[in-house]
């Protein structure tokens, strides 16, 4: 393969979107009381993850970090039957979560 074939993959030295470091720990106590496995649960954790950090940080950040918990909870519920109760639960837990990311922005 040849230089360009290669694919492109930001070096160390880049710049990509990331979210505090505090908040992948946060994110996984979270999805510990869900009723899935951890296995289950990475795609969307990953998606979730990645939405967070693609958030702005100036102009409405409330609503890119609704846009990302509804994707997140609309995920679950189609993919892996999340009840209701389990997702009202869950969406208060990460309001809680993007309020804190907020607050540190």
């Amino acid at each position: 393969m040849s230089d360009a074939e290669r694919p492109v993959m930001p070096t160390a030295t880049e710049d990509t979107p990331t979210v505090p470091g505090w908040v992948e720990p946060a994110l996984d106590k979270i999805l510990a009381t869900l009723p899935f496995g951890a296995d289950k649960l990475a795609p969307f954790r990953a998606s979730y993850l990645d939405c967070l950090a693609g958030c702005g940080r100036a102009g409405d950040l409330d609503m890119e970090h609704d846009a990302c918990r509804k994707g997140m909870l609309h995920a679950l519920t189609d993919s892996l039957g999340l009840s209701q109760t389990a997702a009202r639960t869950l969406e208060q837990q990460l309001e809680k979560l993007e309020l804190d990311i907020s607050a540190q922005v």
